[in-house]
């Protein structure tokens, strides 16, 4: 793996948790609509809201699932990203490729919060990422 790509993996991380947070917005929108049309005008249901409520709601049991297994894959992919950085065994790279791609902050904000020059952290991360391409072969 190059290091380009073991960047774009680390990246990952950050990727996944912004779909995860989109999907979960998605299911609420869609119990929200599965649930929209079963109250009648004068607040009792009717017959036909209903079993269109139904229908909607063995929709919605089917969607959610597809959500709830892309989630899940997301969530598997953001434990790779976790587990490698862990294996670093370097608390300083650790941290600096914390901040980086699970915080998902910039060279600079980086550099802020750890109190070094963002030229250090640019070299620590290619030092990590290097690291991490050697542990993946």
């Amino acid at each position: 793996m190059t290091e380009t790509e073991m960047r774009n993996f680390l990246e990952g991380y950050f990727y996944a948790s912004k779909k995860i947070k989109a999907l979960e917005a998605e299911r609420k929108q869609l119990r929200m609509n599965a649930m929209g049309g079963a109250v009648g005008y004068e607040g009792n249901y009717t017959a036909t809201r209903q079993n269109a409520t139904e229908r909607n709601l063995v929709c919605l049991a089917d969607e959610e699932k597809k959500i709830d297994d892309e989630i899940s894959r997301l969530k598997e992919t953001q434990r790779k990203v976790r587990k490698l950085i862990d294996e670093l065994h370097d608390d300083e790279l650790e941290a600096i490729l914390i901040y980086r791609y699970i915080l998902h902050h910039t060279i600079e904000e980086s550099a802020e919060e750890l109190n070094y020059h963002p030229n250090t952290v640019k070299e620590k991360i290619k030092r990590a990422t290097a690291k991490l391409c050697t542990k993946m072969y």
